[in-house]
Order: structure tokens, then sequence, then C-alpha cells
């Protein structure tokens, strides 16, 4: 207001639009990193390739089962059963012996810190781009 009268509010300054193309960018990407961690992960822990679900219980249940996998006392032929899709993308439990728990763990967790590698990478291009367009263009895939 000036002199009681509305005014205009000045159109932001190149910087002011940057700094909101950064922080629009970087939420893209951090949407973008969760939405390839929760698309799974495959693994040949099993002797052939399977698909492992990867949202937040997943990961859970993932993480206690490789837990399970590595207390003292299991017997030598322990398994657990484990949610999983085969090539034709059946999915049912299936048994995992302790090393196959394992190697699951160790493929989920490899594939999860690519995904956030891959998102740190993003955002550092991000905070380095020095325009709005160079910002736009930065993209996931």
């Amino acid at each position: 207001m000036k002199d009681g009268a509305l005014t205009d509010m000045p159109p932001p300054s190149d910087a002011e639009l940057l700094d909101a193309a950064r922080v629009a960018k970087v939420a893209e990407l951090a949407a973008a990193c969760k939405a390839a961690i929760y698309a799974g992960f495959s693994s040949n822990a099993l002797g052939e390739l399977y698909s492992y679900p990867a949202k937040d219980t997943d990961q859970q249940n993932l993480a206690s089962s490789v837990l399970a996998s590595l207390m003292p006392g299991n017997a030598a032929d322990w398994s657990t059963p484990f949610w999983c899709a085969d090539a034709s993308g059946e999915w049912a439990f299936r048994a995992h012996m302790a090393a196959q728990m394992q190697r699951v763990g160790q493929d989920g967790k490899a594939a999860i810190l690519a995904a956030m590698a891959r998102n740190a990478q993003l955002a550092a291009q991000v905070a380095a781009a020095e325009s709005v367009d160079a910002v736009n263009a930065i993209a996931w895939s």
C-alpha cells in the first residue's frame, strides 16, 4: 500500500525465480527418487532373477528377515518365506535360505543407495545451475 492505495507487487527478480525453480526441482527429484525406490528391485539370490517390493513396510520386512537370518543358533537349513515375483510377474511367498535372504538384502540396499546417489547428483546439478532453463532441463531419467 502506498498512501492508502493498493500497489502492484514488483515482479520477482531473476534470483528469486532461480531460487523458486531450484526448490521446485529438488522436490520433484526427491519424489522421483522415492518412486524409483518404491518401484522395487531385482535379485538373483534364488538362482534366477526375481523382483522384490521396496515400499516402507517392504523395507522393514526385508530388514527383519535379514536380521533373523543372522541370528545365532539358526539351523543349517533355516529359511523364511519372502514375497517376490518371478519373470512372469507372479507374486508369491518363496522360501529363502539365510544366505539368499542376505543377498536379497544386499541387492535391495544397493538399489536404494543407487537411487539416493542419483538424487544427490541431480540435486548438486540443480544447485550449480545458473538459470531457470538450466534447472528445468535437469530430469530424473
